[in-house]
């Protein structure tokens, strides 16, 4: 007979975290009864996308709205008889930390860089962390996207019981659209993914394109978001080659058309997008963070995420055929391959699961 495992997230809005938890859910079910909660409302997938036997929402207002939203969890995690309970974002990890009792398994996903991001630049970011350093107990396992997020959160709160770096899976279409990398003489199309925000750090590619006026190289971005009125206007202002081209569903039939990817990221927990390039066969040119370092296990080019004329030089090289791309490219898939795909992850996460099972309940 299987067992129930809950998950807890936000909303199914479709965001990174929100994807990579549906896009499991089929293979898990295989081995588990599953059950969704969601804090809030909303959902952007579909019924055949959503491989689950029960989906409850929480309805959770604000904050004010903590105590009320952990009494029904409790009661959603009895009534279902719940063995295990992976939470994924910060106040669904909150949540279910409050409603859990130690005979419950409980496993928590990071998604970002906590101290880069929850744990700051809002005015309540003293208040988060230490929330999640009382709420968090050695009874509570860790799934890190990368090693650099894990080594962030032991810095920060410091870790107490299991972990595992699980990285994240790029969806089987791009492996399918892979590439026999070609540059072609010309111009050099650079092509960027995102959500158009500050720790996207776009500024910098409209910094560094006004130092390569009069090259012959192009970016398009694919993403959308609250600075797409500040981009946009200082491209029209100073007739920049770059075109913001919104989002994309199919992404992966996108990136065959480009030379080379583009992420100028200020900070990722593990950067999808990234890894989705380098399994088409595209060349990376990456922001010089830690992260970006892990995920394309240094096969790729970097730059200073604050620095445009340091972007800007290595496109030049690229231009005058200083470099060669196509080994960058062959190297990248086969990293991928071993790396990426889904069933890997998907194999990983079960064994975790497992390995927990292993473990004695706390009474």
């Amino acid at each position: 007979m299987k067992k129930t495992i809950l998950y807890i997230i936000d909303s199914l809005e479709r965001g990174g975290a929100e994807v990579m938890l549906v896009a499991s859910l089929k293979e898990v079910h295989y081995h588990y009864n599953i059950i969704i909660v969601t804090l809030k409302p909303g959902n952007a997938f579909t019924e055949n996308e959503l491989s689950h036997d029960k989906i409850y929402c929480l309805n959770m207002q604000g904050k004010k709205n903590i105590l009320q939203s952990v009494r029904k969890l409790k009661r959603i995690i009895k009534e279902n008889k719940v063995h295990i309970v992976h939470a994924t974002l910060y106040w669904s990890v909150i949540i279910s930390r409050l409603a859990c009792s130690k005979k419950i398994r409980q496993v928590f996903s990071l998604a970002t860089i906590m101290t880069a991001g929850i744990y700051r630049h809002k005015w309540y970011s003293v208040y988060t962390r230490l929330l999640d350093m009382l709420t968090y107990k050695k009874e509570q396992a860790i799934v890190s996207p990368s090693q650099e997020a894990l080594d962030d959160f032991d810095n920060s709160i410091g870790i107490k019981g299991r972990k595992k770096v699980l990285y994240n899976f790029v969806n089987d279409d791009f492996f399918k659209n892979e590439i026999n990398y070609e540059m072609l003489p010309g111009e050099l199309k650079l092509v960027a993914v995102g959500n158009l925000k500050d720790v996207k750090n776009y500024q910098l590619m409209i910094n560094a394109f006004k130092l390569l006026q009069n090259k012959n190289v192009s970016l398009h971005i694919y993403g959308e978001g609250p600075y797409r009125d500040s981009l946009q206007k200082q491209i029209d202002e100073f007739q920049l080659p770059i075109q913001l081209m919104g989002v994309h569903e199919k992404i992966f039939e996108i990136l065959p058309r480009y030379d080379v990817f583009v992420m100028c990221s200020l900070l990722e927990g593990f950067g999808i997008s990234a890894a989705e390039a380098m399994t088409i066969g595209l060349p990376l040119l990456l922001s010089d963070i830690k992260t970006l370092h892990e995920v394309s296990q240094g096969n790729a080019l970097f730059f200073d995420p604050r620095n445009a004329q340091s972007f800007a030089d290595i496109v030049t090289n690229i231009l005058n055929n200083k470099i060669d791309l196509k080994k960058f490219s062959d190297k990248g898939k086969l990293i991928a391959k071993e790396n990426y795909t889904k069933e890997k992850y998907i194999n990983g996460l079960l064994n975790f699961y497992n390995e927990l099972e292993g473990q004695p309940s706390n009474s």
